[in-house]
């Protein structure tokens, strides 16, 4: 019983942690639109073309990814890259 009630408090944590504000989601909604003509994507060239904070573009790849508009190639502490869907 114990295990269960920490497992779901860990996960409310996780979302809690990965909501996105709504300037994020405007960010994810512009990435959404050009990503789709990039090899790859990372943070960084999030961060040089939309003018962000690096943490900002590593919630707004993973949102992507959550919603299947990208599938993460290589995630490491530091980096995320990504590939679009096609």
């Amino acid at each position: 019983m114990q295990r269960a009630e920490r497992r779901e408090r860990r996960e409310e944590r996780r979302e809690k942690r990965t909501a996105i504000t709504a300037l994020e989601r405007e960010i994810a909604r512009k990435v959404e639109r050009d990503v789709r003509n990039m090899d790859l994507i990372t943070p960084f060239e999030i961060v040089q073309r939309y003018n962000v904070k690096y943490s900002t573009a590593k919630r707004v790849l993973l949102e992507l990814a959550r919603r299947g508009v990208v599938k993460i190639h290589l995630k490491t502490r530091r980096l995320i890259i990504a590939v679009p869907v096609k």
